[in-house]
């Protein structure tokens, strides 16, 4: 397909002037609170605009941005190589784990790890990048600097995953079952309490505008060299997790480049249930997707499919 860079402003699809009561019809079957932002180069329409939105692993595709800027800013290469150490290790999903397996290190490189981090959601891919640039700290440096607000990543997936079961992240944890044990041990009333705390803090949030005002400075060039938007999509159109959330709700005809994010549920409550990104077709039209599913009651298959509906409203896929 044509790099985004090149594509022509008069080419863009048009939205369906029922759209927003689609999305409100979709929203009032989600069994929560549904945020949605849907740009093309002359149209936006969101739903709960300004509202936040837990991020979760969604946060992993900014630290990815990041990490480009790095890159662009000649302070690292792609094929910069680093040593990672068990100590490294987060939680969750960990396409790193299984690479280390049983040795005490591996090498790694940029590329690596941001292949890791947006196709599979490694979490030990993506805090590690964080560190190595300094801290989570300058990623949330990178979208101030582009003038991203009503967005904010503040802390590593193995600082922010512990705070949720009500812990704090020790360096112990990056053995599953000493987590999982220490997990155990926390009482129902603290969970609780940590549980609420998370549904309600600004941290690792953002809003449906301040994504959707991120993606379009990625797909405009406006974010990262050109070398490195290209390369980032190329890796975003890889991705692998989410397939019957946007991807499910997308034509043949486009093709789409995503990040997804998803909390714990506590009982039967999932605070967040995400799938960003946006779709391009070859005549050189692209939209961008958001959507943030918040505090829904539904089961799994159920909170995917409400993501797939915004997709096949907007694309007119049945």
């Amino acid at each position: 397909m044509t790099p985004l860079l090149l594509l022509p402003i008069l080419l863009q699809p048009t939205l369906g002037k029922d759209l927003p009561s689609r999305l409100k019809a979709i929203e009032a079957k989600a069994q929560g609170r549904l945020g949605v932002a849907v740009i093309t180069p002359k149209e936006s329409i969101y739903l709960h605009q300004n509202d936040r939105f837990s991020l979760q692993s969604v946060m992993k595709l900014m630290v990815s941005m990041a990490a480009l800027d790095q890159v662009d800013k000649g302070k690292w290469k792609l094929d910069q190589k680093f040593t990672f150490t068990r100590a490294d290790l987060s939680l969750g999903a960990q396409t790193l784990l299984e690479k280390l397996g049983k040795k005490k290190s591996i090498t790694v490189t940029v590329a690596d790890c941001i292949e890791y981090t947006v196709t599979e959601s490694c979490s030990a891919s993506g805090d590690f990048l964080a560190r190595k640039m300094g801290g989570i700290k300058k990623v949330n440096e990178f979208l101030r600097k582009h003038a991203i607000d009503g967005m904010s990543v503040d802390r590593q997936e193995r600082d922010l995953q512990t705070n949720i079961d009500g812990l704090t992240w020790r360096s112990e944890f990056v053995d599953p079952a000493k987590l999982d044990a220490a997990v155990a041990k926390v009482p129902a009333a603290k969970r609780d309490a940590a549980y609420k705390a998370y549904q309600r803090d600004p941290r690792d949030t953002t809003t449906p505008a301040a994504m959707g005002k991120l993606l379009e400075k990625l797909v405009t060039g406006k974010l990262l060299s050109p070398s490195s938007t290209n390369y980032l999509i190329g890796v975003m159109e890889r991705t692998v997790t989410g397939t019957d959330r946007l991807k499910a709700g997308v034509p043949k005809s486009w093709k789409l480049a995503h990040k997804t994010g998803t909390s714990s549920t506590h009982k039967g409550v999932a605070c967040a249930t995400n799938d960003v990104g946006f779709v391009r077709n070859a005549k050189g039209e692209w939209i961008i997707l958001v959507g943030l599913l918040r505090d829904s009651t539904l089961k799994p298959a159920g909170r995917d499919d409400v993501l797939r509906q915004v997709a096949a409203a907007v694309l007119g896929k049945k």
